[in-house]
């Protein structure tokens, strides 16, 4: 049965004529009326007594309006639906972030993309940036924040924002470093370090162009384990600079005088992999914001 049939009984009912109807639907009478009886003829029931005055809807052409009702407002809200879907109005985000990417993204971009987008659910998990790589490569998630330096395949879309320097992050009860804001590898002299895996390379060129020897008491990938070794004083931490307000322990913040001992956000989806409009538009909006 063509939902349109249905359309246009409901019209009828609720015109009060099939004159009235007619009109509305701009469809001539007759064919309205012909209408109407292959419609009884196919339900063997007939749905209006009608007479040269009124109309009036039998117990079988309430049921059925009733049902026709039902049938064009579920017909309508899938519409919409499939409507909003394609114009990303409604749909789950997945993001895998890394702990530092939490704070922008809760105080910035989701805030203000919830203001336009309402119905847009989010799934957020918390990883390091090795996990959230092979997350994106299994399809485990839509979206990445990570933090370089990391590896990106060839399969990897990535937009690079900001560039903060390292610091060194202590618990001042257990270290003692120079008074001034930055300072060079030389400075941490024999003190033990925690060294974050992904930041090896980079911070031991540096050492070997000081020709410093680092003391490197502990290596991890895990930057929330490493600030609480940090404050627990078993070694000063070496780390991105806007993480050391992560600690659940203040910490002394020092400043790494050196230009290649850089770390940037980097927002990261696949290429030539469906993206549901809600995800696009989510990252449009990280692009904008973090930028």
């Amino acid at each position: 049965m063509d939902i349109k049939i249905l359309r246009n009984f409901v019209e009828i009912a609720d015109s009060g004529s099939l004159t009235a109807a007619s009109k509305k639907l701009f469809l001539a009478q007759p064919a309205l009326s012909n209408q109407l009886k292959a419609l009884e003829k196919e339900l063997q029931a007939t749905l209006i007594e009608r007479n040269s005055r009124n109309q009036k809807l039998t117990d079988a052409g309430k049921l059925f309006y009733d049902r026709a009702k039902s049938i064009i407002q579920l017909e309508d809200a899938m519409i919409q639906e499939i409507r909003d879907a394609r114009e990303g109005m409604v749909g789950c985000v997945r993001i895998a972030t890394v702990p530092s990417g939490e704070i922008p993204l809760m105080q910035y971009v989701i805030p203000a993309f919830a203001k336009n987008f309402p119905q847009v659910t989010y799934d957020i998990e918390e990883k390091d940036t090795d996990q959230i790589l092979s997350m994106l490569e299994e399809g485990l998630c839509d979206i990445g924040l990570v933090r370089t330096p990391c590896n990106f395949t060839a399969d990897m879309d990535y937009t690079l924002f900001g560039k903060e320097k390292l610091v060194c992050a202590y618990n001042p009860e257990f270290f003692t470093l120079p008074s001034k804001e930055e300072i060079t590898v030389s400075d941490l002299g024999d003190n033990p370090l925690l060294l974050i895996r992904r930041f090896d390379g980079i911070f031991r060129s540096l050492c070997t162009q000081y020709n410093f020897t680092p003391n490197i008491r502990i290596q991890g990938k895990h930057l929330a384990i490493t600030l609480k070794w940090a404050a627990t004083g078993l070694g000063i931490a070496v780390i991105p600079e806007d993480c050391a307000s992560l600690s659940s322990m203040p910490l002394e913040v020092k400043t790494l005088r050196a230009k290649e001992l850089t770390s940037r956000r980097g927002l990261v989806i696949m290429k030539n992999r469906y993206t549901s409009k809600a995800v696009a538009n989510f990252a449009e909006y990280c692009k904008n914001i973090l930028k």
